[in-house]
């Protein structure tokens, strides 16, 4: 168990959630794993144990999600640890769900879920940042992003639009904001290219002296290097 990440988690639970039907991302807005069908959020919280600070996260993340599970690998002991039986007592009392993952010798994951979560009894609190949880989660084209990674590459749905754009434009350039957008860019192309928050694109004058060029500079093609597996 000591060399069991919380990375490792997340692809048996997200197997798990998409079987029910769950579209299923990972590192959203702070949330290890979330997953929507029909209007519905949950959040897993991944942990390599059942800590305090996972329980922390967890009650966090019920001011977002319509239900909320903790998941940590299966003790030792499997269901003879002593421990067992207040891990679900504690979370059945704060309403959480928890997630058993149990791996062979092979090191093929196996999702037991010992809690559900019950549903929220009280309004939420916060539903600006459930929405923002549930726009970014709609925004990403894919799941490139493991859940519980730190320290690690996160794409997020801005720098997947840029990364858009500077690759369209190392591909055709250097092209004006509205022929990136006609190639497939994002709608907001001109806002990316504009503000250049990120300091990938250079500008230059056309010919004509009435419209920006842009092309991307070293930081965006290393950028494309990097996260080249991702997209």
């Amino acid at each position: 168990m000591e060399k069991l990440l919380e990375s490792d988690l997340y692809g048996p639970v997200r197997d798990y959630l998409r079987e029910l039907g769950y579209e299923v991302k990972g590192e959203v807005r702070g949330c290890d794993v979330t997953a929507l069908r029909d209007g519905e959020l949950i959040v897993v919280e991944l942990k390599r144990g059942f800590t305090l600070e996972l329980i922390y996260q967890a009650m966090d993340r019920q001011r977002v999600a319509d239900g909320v599970y903790v998941a940590v690998p299966l003790p030792r002991r499997g269901y003879m640890s002593p421990h067992i039986q207040e891990m679900k007592s504690l979370c059945r009392r704060l309403e959480l769900g928890l997630i058993f993952v149990g791996f062979t010798g092979r090191g093929i994951g196996q999702v037991d879920v010992a809690v559900h979560p019950k549903e929220a009894s009280a309004p939420r609190r916060d539903k600006k940042r459930r929405l923002a949880v549930i726009r970014e989660h709609e925004s990403r084209t894919g799941s490139a992003n493991t859940g519980g990674v730190t320290r690690k590459k996160i794409l997020t749905v801005y720098k997947e639009q840029a990364l858009l754009v500077a690759r369209l434009l190392r591909d055709h350039g250097p092209l004006r904001s509205e022929d990136v957008r006609k190639l497939g860019g994002p709608a907001n192309t001109g806002v990316i290219l504009g503000r250049n928050a990120l300091g990938w694109f250079d500008r230059e004058m056309d010919a004509g002296g009435g419209r920006y060029l842009y092309r991307p500079n070293e930081k965006a093609l290393a950028a494309l290097e990097e996260y080249g597996s991702l997209l």
